[in-house]
């Protein structure tokens, strides 16, 4: 009884430590070497915007001001905690920006760019247009909407630029992208990226 008691809860501490891991995911300057984004489970975004810095005339502090000033003046319009700096910082000739902003809207309107957050439930009842064709990330198979959308708790990301993407979760499906590790991807420019992911 004894063992049993231990062994449940070395699985208990686990499974909260794993869970607390995946809570508290961020992006890093350490983290990334190119333009990355990172959605989680709870609706916030960062973003990981990597720039050639290699000039003398450049200036970090400039650069630091010009943008809290883009902020601000965005979150005057869209509410004061819209966008949050996370850090800007040198590493490597590269100046590294990250951002955090409040949900993947802010990110979108802030950035200009196309992207959809929703649940597989969510997307079959709208009109959003989704791939006929998805590779699936276990094993690289082509797989059918029917397979790829069967689990209405799934969450779906789209995403149409190119850059890096981490999801708060796991990866099933996807399209026009490179699968990097269970929860990455590289996107591209060309043509949106749909993800199918288990949160």
């Amino acid at each position: 009884m004894q063992k049993f008691l231990l062994y449940a809860i070395l699985a208990f501490c686990l499974v909260f430590s794993a869970g607390c891991k995946n809570k508290d995911r961020i992006i890093t300057v350490d983290d990334v070497k190119s333009n990355t984004i990172l959605v989680k489970n709870n609706g916030i975004v960062q973003s990981a915007t990597v720039e050639i810095f290699d000039k003398e005339y450049y200036n970090l502090d400039e650069l630091k001001s010009f943008i809290t000033k883009q902020i601000e003046k965005y979150n005057q319009a869209n509410g004061q905690d819209s966008i949050g700096l996370g850090s800007l910082e040198l590493k490597d000739g590269n100046a590294v920006l990250i951002l955090n902003y409040s949900n993947l809207e802010h990110y979108k309107a802030f950035n200009k760019v196309d992207a959809v957050l929703t649940t597989v439930a969510d997307a079959k009842t709208s009109n959003l247009e989704l791939p006929d064709v998805y590779v699936s990330a276990s094993d690289g198979a082509f797989a059918s909407p029917d397979v790829a959308l069967k689990n209405d708790k799934y969450k779906i990301l789209i995403v149409n630029e190119k850059t890096d993407v981490i999801v708060d979760g796991t990866v099933k499906y996807f399209t026009n992208a490179a699968l990097l590790s269970k929860s990455q991807l590289q996107t591209n420019s060309e043509e949106k990226s749909v993800i199918v992911y288990k949160p």
